[in-house]
């Protein structure tokens, strides 16, 4: 590490700004930070990319032996813009619309080969981090009306290959509630809508319990807008609350959960929910 550092600051002090104060601070600068890249882990190269002038590319530039990594871990995300440091690899920019990750925003290291270059700082694997992982099968609105419904991990790529077709298209797939989710210490738990996927994602980022303080029991029903009645009796049931928006897409309406409900809070202690008001009420006890 400290030879890396050495030849950094001898390259700053031997090349156009010669000597000068700002090219030395600069080179202690990248020095530290490669020290401090290279102890957690991260492959060197990601550094000198970070830090290096880059030119932006057409992602259809990239070698294709980045596709490997695109069909693995990254199989849930896309190419946002794509910058190649001249010799040195590239600094890809990519989204994902897999809700369970921390931010749907991130940024990639590759080699001059296509291979994806380890990068364990913190500020950049956070984004990659995951709070959860979705149970199959997910269910996405996709802005052309069209419905995606995900059974595994490689069907990700669907949703990849829909935008590729769509290039002009800026608005996000949708994904549809309720959603079923497994968190680290194999808990499954539903989210039932946007509020409680945002409290999960909420409490992941300041690392504090992501259980839901109370669950309903089932059997549950609700009331759709079309006045239909679906009941879940177990919790692959919350499929049917699914498929009725998907089949309804332009109704932006929830179903309405019937009370009295019981709830059983992280304790294994149950009460009875008697209306919204009591279930606001119920939810606010929790914060």
């Amino acid at each position: 590490m400290v030879v890396i550092a050495i030849q950094i600051i001898k390259k700053y002090k031997c090349g156009n700004y010669l000597g000068t104060s700002n090219s030395i601070t600069n080179a202690r600068d990248l020095a530290r930070k490669f020290i401090a890249a290279i102890r957690l882990g991260t492959d060197p190269a990601t550094v000198r990319i970070e830090n290096a002038t880059k030119t932006v590319i057409e992602p259809t530039s990239l070698p294709s032996a980045t596709a490997n990594a695109f069909n693995g871990d990254l199989s849930d995300s896309f190419i946002k813009s794509a910058a190649l440091a001249e010799g040195l690899g590239f600094k890809v920019a990519i989204v994902t619309d897999n809700v369970a990750r921390e931010e749907n925003k991130s940024d990639v290291f590759f080699s001059i080969e296509g291979r994806q270059l380890k990068d364990d700082r913190a500020k950049f694997k956070k984004r990659r981090h995951k709070c959860f992982e979705s149970v199959f099968p997910i269910d996405f609105l996709m802005p052309d009306t069209t419905t995606i419904t995900l059974t595994e991990k490689a069907d990700w790529a669907l949703i990849r290959e829909w935008y590729e077709a769509n290039p002009d298209t800026t608005a996000r797939a949708e994904i549809v509630f309720p959603l079923n989710i497994s968190l680290e210490d194999g808990t499954v738990q539903t989210l039932l809508e946007i509020d409680e996927l945002k409290e999960v994602k909420n409490s992941c980022r300041i690392n504090k319990d992501k259980r839901k303080c109370f669950s309903l029991v089932l059997p549950i029903r609700f009331t759709m807008p079309d006045e239909t009645i679906i009941t879940v009796a177990k919790r692959t049931d919350f499929k049917l609350l699914r498929d009725w928006h998907k089949a309804n897409r332009d109704v932006k309406e929830k179903g309405a959960l019937n009370y009295p409900v019981a709830i059983r809070y992280k304790d294994d202690g149950t009460a009875t929910v008697n209306d919204g008001t009591e279930m606001q009420a119920a939810k606010q006890a929790c914060k």
